[in-house]
């Protein structure tokens, strides 16, 4: 497809929907268009399909693919799990450990943030909303489950082109103040998130210099009081902290 394509054509044509055991593959190969690794190598800490179909066991509602239904091809992808999060107290551990080394086995059952595991789009589908839609259909799920918000880990994919010269806490500072573009962090706190700290270790990237930003979003329907739910596991699910 090409990026000249109308993006209201493309919208019609692109469907969000839960991700599914017989699209895992297709989202395996995306991981490696999107990264240019080989998701099979555990070296490169990379979801692979039988990590894609773990997570629909660990936490179905929270796992959505973007469609093209012309050609029934998997061009996005989003995973997200469940934290038991304290917004006083940063999460500061690696991407790769934090997410149970891709089988999320450290998801909370009964936690009160969603966490934003992977978001990727293909390249040709970007700049159409596709992103925003997906992650839209998280705040959905999260909005429904009574959870308190959500909390990702933002890799400052443009900072090598400064770290020389630019300290990484300066460089976060001039991006959330809107003096610095960076094509990942911009884009999400544009979409709502709020810069909450710097995450050293987060990611084994050589342009984010292995940075990552810890962003939240507060979900402005919670409701503190709602009594619990249960989950599709069939267990109650306490909110709140």
């Amino acid at each position: 497809m090409s990026t000249s394509e109308d993006p209201a054509h493309l919208r019609d044509h692109v469907a969000i929907q839960p991700a599914s055991a017989e699209y895992a593959g297709q989202m395996e190969r995306l991981q490696a268009v999107v990264y240019g690794v080989d998701p099979r190598d555990e070296r490169q800490m990379t979801l692979n399909a039988a990590h894609f179909r773990q997570h629909l066991h660990v936490f179905p509602e929270g796992q959505f693919i973007a469609l093209d239904t012309r050609t029934d091809t998997v061009v996005g992808v989003t995973v997200s799990m469940r934290l038991a999060f304290n917004p006083r107290r940063p999460v500061l551990r690696p991407w790769w450990e934090l997410i149970g080394y891709g089988w999320l086995s450290t998801h909370v059952h009964h936690g009160a943030w969603m966490y934003g595991v992977e978001s990727s789009v293909h390249p040709d589908y970007r700049g159409f909303g596709v992103g925003r839609r997906l992650m839209d259909a998280r705040k959905s799920v999260l909005r429904r489950l009574n959870l308190r918000g959500m909390v990702a880990g933002s890799a400052i994919i443009d900072y090598h082109k400064v770290s020389d010269q630019v300290p990484v806490d300066e460089y976060v500072a001039d991006v959330v103040a809107g003096q610095r573009f960076d094509t990942n962090l911009s884009k999400q706190l544009k979409m709502g998130f709020r810069a909450h700290a710097i995450i050293p270790n987060y990611l084994m990237d050589w342009d984010c210099r292995g940075y990552g930003v810890e962003i939240v979003w507060d979900n402005p329907d919670y409701v503190p009081a709602r009594p619990a739910r249960r989950s599709a596991l069939g267990q109650a699910i306490p909110l709140g902290l």
